[in-house]
C-alpha cells in the first residue's frame, strides 16, 4: 500500500516545541492503493533501447526443435537430416519455394523435398535452418525496429567459423550466400508469415460459417494455443487441411485481429478490443492477450479521448470478468470513477450495470473528487478510511491543537457522511453496527487522552478533564474544561454542554 494524505490535512499548522508529528498533521494515512498504479500522473521517461528475439521468432523456433506441423524435408540421399516449415523458409529468395492451390479457398501442403548435398553434416543444416527462424527486434521509445539482417549475417558469420570450406560452400549451394547484400532481399520474419501461401489448416467460425486460411506452425505452439494443438489431435484433424471450428461467439473481424497480432502484428483493433481479449485466453495465446491488455491499459491511462460508451463497455467487461488482471480491473474502474460524469448519462440508458452498482460508483466519484481515493468499493474505502483515522486518533497526543482535533473530526464527519451512504445502499443495520464500534473505539481513546491529561495537571481526586470536540458533548459536573470554548445550558434538563468554538 502507499500512504496518501487527505486533502484537509494538506496545510498543517507548525509544530511546537516538544509537540508530535502526528499531534499537528495526524499519521499518513494508509488507504490501500494497488501494488502497480495503473494510471500515472506522469509519463515515464522513454527506456534504453534494448534488442532480443521477437516473441514470434521464439514461438516459431521452439516449434521447429519439436519438429511439430513441417511440411519440408531435408534429404541426404534416402536420409532425413532436417524438417522445416515453407511459409518460414519462403523469406529465402533463393529456396524458390512453390506452392500448389487446394480446394475451398485453402492451400495442400504437399510435403516438399529439398536435396542436400555431401559432406553437409545434420547439424549444421539445422543450424542454417534455424537461421530463417531468427527475427531480433531492437526495442525503444519508438517502438520495435527489426534489426534481424545485422544478427543474421553475424549468426552465419558464425556458423561459418565452425564449418569445413567445403560444407560452408554446398551449405551456399542451397541456401544462397549470407553476405550483407544477400540477406538484404530476405523478408521479415512477420511479414513471410502474413500470407495465406502455404496455409495448411482452416478456421471455422461459427457464424456463417466462413473459413479463414492459417498456418499451423504459427495458431498452434509448444508452450501456448494448445486450443488448436488439441483441435488437430482430434480424428481428422492431422488431414491435408484441416478444419478448427472457432468458440461460439467469436466473429470473423476479432479473430482476424487476433490473427494479426499472433502473427506478429502489434496494431491493436479497438473496435472489437474486448471481444479479442476474452477469446485470446480462451485460444490460449497469452502474449496477444498481453498486447491486448496493455493497449486496453494504456487507452484508460488517457481516458479523457475515450467515449463514455467505450468506457462503460470496458467497465461493465471488467466488473463480470474473473480472469482480468487486477491492474487492469483497477485502471478500468478508476478511468471510469474519474470521467463519471460523462459515463453516468449513458449508465441511466444502459443495464450493463446493476443500479446499486452505479449508485455505488456514484458515491466513490465523489470521495475521488474530495479526496483522490480511488477504492474497488465504498466499503473497501470506509474500512481504510476508519482504519486511518483510528489509528491517527490512538497517536494524538493529549496536548494536541485545536486545529488539529478539528481536522480529525471533520475527517470523521465525511466518514459518517459516507457511512450514510453506504447504509442507504447496502442497509442501515451493517452501517449503524459499524458506527457504534468506531464510536466505542473514539470514546476509549478520548477517555484514555483525558486521564493523561489529568494526571500530568494532577488535577484533584474526583476531578476530569474534559475532552471537547467540534460537535456538543455534556460537560460531567466534576470536570475541568479547557479555555476558548463555546458553552450551552439545557434549561429543561439542568445540564452543561461544550464544543470547540467554530
Amino acid at each position: 500500500a502507499q500512504g496518501i494524505w487527505f486533502p484537509s490535512l494538506a496545510t498543517p499548522p507548525s509544530r511546537e516545541p516538544g509537540t508530535a508529528m502526528s499531534d499537528v498533521v495526524g499519521p499518513m494515512l494508509m488507504l490501500p492503493w494497488y501494488n502497480s498504479a495503473p494510471l500515472p500522473d506522469k509519463t515515464e521517461p522513454p527506456k534504453a533501447r534494448s534488442i532480443g528475439f521477437s516473441a514470434l521468432s521464439q514461438r516459431l523456433e521452439r516449434v521447429l526443435a519439436e519438429q511439430l506441423f513441417c511440411d519440408v524435408v531435408f534429404l541426404r540421399g534416402q536420409e532425413v537430416l532436417c524438417r522445416a516449415h515453407r511459409v518460414v523458409l519462403r523469406r529465402n529468395p533463393t529456396l524458390n519455394l512453390q506452392f500448389e492451390p487446394g480446394g475451398n479457398g485453402n492451400v495442400v501442403p504437399a510435403e516438399v523435398t529439398l536435396t542436400v548435398p555431401d559432406g553437409v553434416s545434420a547439424e549444421s543444416l539445422r543450424e542454417v535452418v534455424r537461421l530463417h527462424y531468427l527475427e531480433v527486434d531492437q526495442i525503444g521509445p519508438g517502438g520495435a525496429v527489426d534489426a534481424s539482417r545485422p544478427a543474421l549475417v553475424s549468426a552465419a558469420e558464425a556458423l561459418k567459423g565452425r564449418a569445413s570450406a567445403e560444407e560452408w560452400r554446398a551449405l551456399e549451394s542451397v541456401f544462397g550466400v549470407f553476405q550483407p547484400h544477400a540477406v538484404a532481399s530476405w523478408e521479415a520474419l512477420r511479414t513471410a508469415v502474413a500470407t495465406e501461401r502455404f496455409a495448411d489448416c482452416a478456421l471455422r467460425v461459427a457464424a456463417g460459417g466462413v473459413l479463414v486460411p492459417a498456418h499451423r506452425v504459427v495458431v498452434a505452439g509448444v508452450e501456448d494455443g494448445h486450443y488448436f494443438s488439441a483441435s488437430l489431435r482430434w480424428p481428422g484433424g492431422d488431414g491435408a487441411a484441416p478444419s478448427v471450428s472457432m468458440p461460439e461467439g467469436l466473429s470473423q473481424e476479432a479473430l482476424m485481429a487476433l490473427l494479426r497480432l499472433r502473427y506478429g502484428g502489434d496494431d491493436v483493433d479497438l473496435d472489437c478490443v474486448l471481444e479479442a481479449r476474452h477469446f485470446a485466453e480462451i485460444l490460449d495465446w497469452p502474449l496477444v492477450q498481453k498486447l491486448i491488455e496493455d493497449r486496453l491499459e494504456a487507452l484508460l491511462a488517457d481516458a479523457g479521448q475515450v467515449d463514455a460508451e467505450s468506457l462503460l463497455a470496458v467497465l461493465s467487461h471488467a466488473e463480470e470478468s474473473l480472469n482480468m488482471p487486477p491492474r487492469l480491473k483497477v485502471a478500468a474502474l478508476s478511468a471510469a470513477i474519474r470521467h463519471w460524469s460523462k459515463v453516468t448519462e449513458v449508465a441511466a440508458a444502459d443495464d450493463s450495470l446493476p443500479l446499486g452498482r452505479r449508485a455505488e460508483l456514484g458515491v466513490m466519484s465523489r470521495i475521488r473528487r474530495r479526496d483522490g481515493h480511488v477504492c474497488s468499493s465504498l466499503e473497501e474505502y470506509l474500512h481504510a478510511a476508519a482504519d486511518d483515522l483510528v489509528d491517527w486518533e490512538s497517536s494524538l497526543g493529549s496536548g494536541a491543537p485545536v486545529a488539529v482535533r478539528k481536522k480529525l473530526d471533520s475527517a470523521w464527519k465525511h466518514w459518517h457522511q459516507m457511512l450514510f451512504e453506504y447504509g442507504y445502499l447496502f442497509g442501515a443495520a451493517n452501517a449503524e453496527q459499524w458506527q457504534e464500534k468506531v464510536a466505542a473505539r473514539r470514546e476509549a481513546f478520548r477517555e484514555e487522552r483525558s486521564r493523561k491529561m489529568g494526571a500530568e495537571m494532577r488535577l484533584p481526586a474526583g476531578r476530569v478533564w474534559f475532552e471537547a470536540t467540534v460537535d456538543w458533548r455534556e460537560v460531567p459536573q466534576n470536570a475541568i474544561c479547557p479555555g476558548g470554548l463555546e458553552y450551552r445550558f439545557d434549561m429543561q434538563t439542568g445540564r452543561n454542554y461544550a464544543r470547540i468554538s467554530a
